[in-house]
């Protein structure tokens, strides 16, 4: 099954941990960050959902109670090449960390595109015909870059 954007953005609906929590219940709340902390992924929220980029889709979360915000890319689930943050049933998730891609990702930002990759597949969200893997998204595109395992633009 092919999707168009619009109906991408309808399956996602708007809060991240919806449908994974129905999945894996409270295991999802009160999960520890590095830092110790509780993590209530409750508190994000797809705020965008853009055009096809470059063969990725992006999706940007918010956090309602920070007002923190993440880019994820979401391309065609590969078998080999780049390691994903998460995938789904069709999808592979990467997260950019704004060029630092030599930093360890946040325990947070990590858990949050896990919960989104479940909530694609609760949604049973499938990748567009025009989606790339990222490797080829990669080599089709020289105006991305890589660092580590974080595709950045130029």
């Amino acid at each position: 099954m092919s999707i168009s954007r619009r109906d991408f953005l309808s399956l996602v609906g708007t809060s991240v941990a919806g449908a994974a929590a129905v999945t894996a219940g409270s295991q999802l709340i009160g999960r520890q960050n590095s830092a110790g902390q509780a993590v209530n992924l409750n508190e994000w929220q797809v705020s965008e959902v853009g055009s096809l980029d470059r063969g990725a889709v992006p999706f940007t979360l918010r956090n309602a109670r920070t007002g923190e915000s993440l880019r994820v890319d979401a391309c065609r689930r590969s078998s080999g090449g780049r390691t994903p943050v998460a995938s789904s049933r069709e999808l592979d998730l990467f997260l950019h960390n704004n060029g630092a891609g030599s930093e360890a990702t946040q325990r947070e930002h990590q858990l949050v595109t896990r919960a989104l990759a479940k909530r694609l597949d609760a949604q049973q969200a499938s990748a567009m015909d025009t989606m790339l893997t990222m490797d080829a998204r990669l080599d089709r595109h020289p105006d991305l870059h890589q660092t580590n395992d974080d595709p950045v633009f130029a």
